[in-house]
């Protein structure tokens, strides 16, 4: 016991509790001891005993009395696994750089060659079938050995007729393995052909006999299928089919070829679904234009794709602007147990939203040129267009769609609608003929006939009514006829009573609002602001009033908007 403790508790050793304390030490937490975590080598020291050393082999230890020391190799992560180049291409496509199939095994197929499907398919590869009924089956992910004697030979026959072109109704269950069977297809066999079938499939099963699940499998079978074998995309086989490819899909870059002999094909075949502006909202995209928006962005588009400088701007645009990336994939994924899994794609590509960025603003121009040769003054915000891609459309407008006049659009459709003739002014169209004593003799006469047959019927009988129609009274109304001839319809000029006629008749008609017209004559267009704000109207307003009152009176509108203000048109002018 120390001096201390002694002083303390004086010769009494009764309070010394330390010596009844085992003597321990507490050792420092894994958590702090492996805060810091590292796939470096490392090296741990164990006490062994001497005669054990020589278990450890050749492992090279250093001896220290009883301690030893081991080497431990850094962790074998399977991202720095050595792999094992099988096929690296690149396509022509020029939104895809390069692709590369590798194996993380050496000498690795793309197929288990022992697996059952492929032993089974390829016994049953040539097998020929008879006539058999329809036999119901289902699976998610469907094998040859799954199916009864009844279900594999309606398979057989299904199969048959699919490969002579046709379709028979039948269960998706059938349609996903016949796919299977197509993306396992081995060098010996033609590769275009089981392609082209695949794409059939596709097409002639639409979403009411294929659901989109299997469908968008399909499509990138398709896609691993062409990468795999060096095929290029089949966009002519899979026509009207662009939304569908593009959405969700894993490389929807690669459905975008546009190789030398696919570029007008992608043009035609709904580039503008690249476009992340829909023009059919437009508020010009009505019945009547439907045709021309939709002729008239299609060929502009396809005019930038044919005009090499303007096709290499947008493709320059795309690879320039966040540059290529690179993404791993395994091709047939749902394949499962059928591929190989070290099997893997490697491929470097331009991604295709920053195309949508530079199609959208060549769409959005195209509009515009609609509106141009619709002869409207609205315009569509365009964010950049390459002068090269906008050259190659304005070529192509000028060509197929020339500009009209830009006319006021209230005062086209209020002439339409003034010369559009009424149902009832089709009623008072009498055909003409020259005059006839006797044919207005015949009319006084069935007059006569009638107003007989009217007296009868709704007055007390009396002779007035039996008296013989006199005949001289219908000769002297003959001789008081007198060939008509219809006058001229007034003008607006007559309308106005001289100046200032037609202004007092639009004043009578809406009041002080007519005074806008003086406003509209000299004053600016913060006076008119000015003036509608006092009237608790817009601008717009105001002159929406006054030119259906000018109609009313005379028939035409008389102020329209030059882009900053309203103004009276000029034929009306000297008139106001």
């Amino acid at each position: 016991m120390s001096d201390e403790k002694k002083n303390s508790y004086g010769d009494d050793s009764f309070w010394d509790l330390d010596k009844f304390v085992p003597k321990t030490s507490r050792p420092t937490p894994m958590t702090r001891r492996n805060s810091e975590k590292s796939t470096s080598a490392i090296e741990i020291q164990s006490t062994v005993k001497s005669s054990d050393s020589h278990r450890f082999g050749d492992v090279p230890l250093s001896h220290d009395k009883d301690q030893i020391t081991r080497f431990i190799p850094p962790h074998n992560d399977s991202a720095f696994a050595k792999k094992y180049t099988l096929l690296e291409y690149s396509p022509k496509n020029p939104l895809i750089k390069s692709v590369r199939v590798y194996s993380e095994k050496p000498d690795e197929k793309i197929f288990v060659e022992t697996n059952l499907f492929i032993r089974e398919r390829r016994s049953l590869l040539n097998r020929t079938a008879a006539v058999c009924p329809h036999t119901p089956y289902y699976s998610h992910s469907p094998r040859y050995s799954q199916m009864s004697r009844g279900q594999l030979n309606w398979y057989l026959w299904w199969r048959e007729n699919a490969r002579n072109g046709i379709f028979l109704e039948t269960d998706e269950s059938y349609i996903i393995l016949y796919a299977y069977e197509l993306a396992a297809t081995d060098e010996t066999e033609d590769k275009q052909k089981s392609l082209d079938m695949l794409c059939a499939l596709l097409c002639n099963y639409n979403q009411k006999k294929l659901s989109i699940v299997f469908r968008m499998m399909i499509r990138d079978m398709i896609c691993d299928f062409c990468l795999l074998h060096q095929l290029p995309s089949p966009i002519e086989k899979l026509r009207g089919l662009d939304r569908q490819l593009l959405s969700s899909a894993f490389l929807p870059e690669f459905f975008i070829d546009f190789s030398g002999e696919n570029r007008d094909r992608i043009a035609t075949l709904g580039l503008s679904s690249l476009s992340m502006y829909d023009y059919k909202r437009s508020k010009f995209y009505t019945p009547e234009n439907e045709a021309l928006f939709k002729n008239a962005i299609s060929g502009a588009l396809a005019a930038v794709v044919a005009d090499e400088q303007a096709f290499g701007a947008i493709i320059s645009f795309t690879s320039g602007m966040y540059g290529s990336i690179t993404c791993e994939r395994r091709p047939f994924a749902r394949m499962i147990n059928i591929v190989n899994r070290s099997i893997k794609f490697e491929i470097t590509y331009f991604q295709m939203s920053t195309l949508q960025a530079a199609v959208t603003d060549a769409v959005r121009y195209s509009e515009n040129k609609i509106r141009e040769h619709l002869g409207s003054k609205s315009k569509l915000n365009v964010m950049s267009v390459n002068p090269f891609v906008k050259e190659a459309i304005d070529r192509f407008f000028a060509e197929s769609y020339p500009p009209m006049p830009i006319v006021d659009r209230r005062r086209r459709s209020a002439a339409a609608k003034e010369a559009e003739p009424h149902e009832y002014d089709k009623l008072y169209d009498v055909p003409k003929r020259e005059f006839s004593a006797e044919h207005a003799m015949e009319i006084e006469r069935e007059s006569w006939e009638t107003t007989k047959i009217l007296t009868e019927a709704f007055a007390d009988e009396s002779d007035e009514i039996n008296k013989p129609i006199p005949t001289e009274s219908i000769i002297t109304t003959v001789q008081t006829f007198t060939t008509y001839e219809p006058t001229k319809a007034p003008d607006a000029t007559e309308n106005t009573n001289g100046n200032g006629g037609l202004y007092e008749k639009i004043k009578q008609s809406l009041g002080n609002a007519a005074e806008f017209i003086r406003l509209c004559q000299c004053g600016t267009a913060a006076e008119q602001r000015k003036f509608a704000l006092a009237n608790k109207l817009s601008t717009d307003e105001l002159a929406d009033r006054i030119n259906e009152a000018a109609v009313d009176i005379f028939g035409d509108i008389i102020l329209e908007n030059d882009g900053e203000a309203y103004r009276i048109i000029d034929d009306y002018s000297d008139q106001l």
